[in-house]
């Protein structure tokens, strides 16, 4: 899981140290280090020390990682959970905002001086909300002095044996703790989508705008690239927020999914290799090693090549069923007799 997402950053910390030769060089390096270094942590944690498992539809929780021998608050690892999730989501927001900054610091015009303000006060707006979504989740710490009361009711109806877990932690999904966190997780992810969508569209915008200024290589080098952004993001967001939304659905409309999780642990493990698969399809070295193959003889050259082999069999006295592989119908049929 470490993979996760830190493929599109290195990316980005190549294009950048290689594309933008500006003052402020250094420093967006050394920020998308940082955004790597915290995505990475993020990811080594979840996978490792915390390793979630919970049985849908019961809004629990339990700690298969190396967490589990350390006597904590059972709500700890979930919370724990969270907040890593949290920091690659806002990893994702960083990667846009820094990359307006970067493409916005080659062109300061008054509307583009404008626009970096109000996504600012965006983004920090958004900090505001991640604080107060990570104070609402301590809520959670509650929950554990209740657990000897909602174990049987929700035994009750659900009819799991996985409840009397010691380690597992059970919760009414309709105290105020879920709802309150569930609320702020909402809000949050909204803010940050707002500040996604905004920057990459500013980005285009302010490149469409700079048409007469930039080369038609740079310009055709920067949209694209802010295209591959665009859609590696949609992928780490399908594959980070696609298990909570389903999590939240499941367990508010008794849907079952008695798998331990595997499933969503799985979708979270292999963001990074969505994400490379991505970038490497989109990338254009991609594209034109794929239009020479096929424009420019390279399958014909292969095809010709094994024509010549065949060409030279014939001459030979081969044939195709004349290799060490095959077996003759003669040798078929004395097998069959024996």
């Amino acid at each position: 899981m470490a993979q996760s997402s830190d493929d599109i950053k290195y990316n980005l910390i190549v294009f950048l140290s290689s594309a933008f030769r500006i003052p402020h060089e250094e420093s967006i390096r050394k920020h998308f280090s940082r955004v790597l270094m915290r995505n990475v942590l993020c990811m080594l944690a979840i996978s490792i020390l915390l390793c979630p498992i919970f049985y849908l539809p019961m809004i629990g929780y339990q700690s298969n990682g190396l967490i589990r021998y350390v006597p904590l608050n059972l709500a700890f690892p979930a919370i724990f959970t969270v907040y890593c999730l949290l920091g690659v989501v806002i990893s994702i927001m960083d990667l846009f905002h820094y990359r307006l900054k970067a493409i916005s610091l080659r062109n300061s015009g008054k509307r583009n001086l404008k626009i970096r303000r109000y996504l600012q006060r965006l983004v920090y707006m958004t900090y505001i909300i991640l604080l107060f979504t990570a104070i609402s989740y301590l809520g959670l710490l509650t929950v554990q002095s209740s657990q000897p009361t909602i174990k049987p009711m929700i035994f009750e109806k659900y009819h799991m044996s996985e409840v009397w877990c010691p380690k597992f932690l059970v919760s009414d999904p309709y105290t105020w703790p879920i709802i309150l966190a569930i609320c702020t997780t909402f809000i949050f992810i909204l803010f940050v989508g707002s500040v996604v969508l905004f920057c990459g569209a500013f980005t285009l915008l302010i490149l469409l705008a700079s048409r007469k200024d930039l080369s038609e290589y740079t310009l055709k080098v920067q949209k694209r690239f802010t295209t591959v952004l665009i859609v590696q993001a949609a992928v780490h967001v399908i594959f980070i927020l696609g298990p909570i939304i389903t999590i939240v659905i499941s367990v508010y409309f008794d849907i079952y999914i008695n798998d331990g999780g595997l499933a969503f642990f799985f979708v979270e493990a292999h963001q990074g290799t969505a994400s490379t698969l991505v970038f490497i399809f989109t990338h254009s070295v991609t594209k034109k090693s794929v239009n020479y193959a096929v424009n420019r003889g390279v399958f014909q050259f292969c095809f010709q090549n094994i024509n010549i082999v065949f060409l030279g069999r014939k001459i030979v006295g081969l044939h195709p069923s004349n290799n060490i592989w095959s077996v003759s119908k003669v040798e078929v049929r004395s097998k069959s007799v024996v």
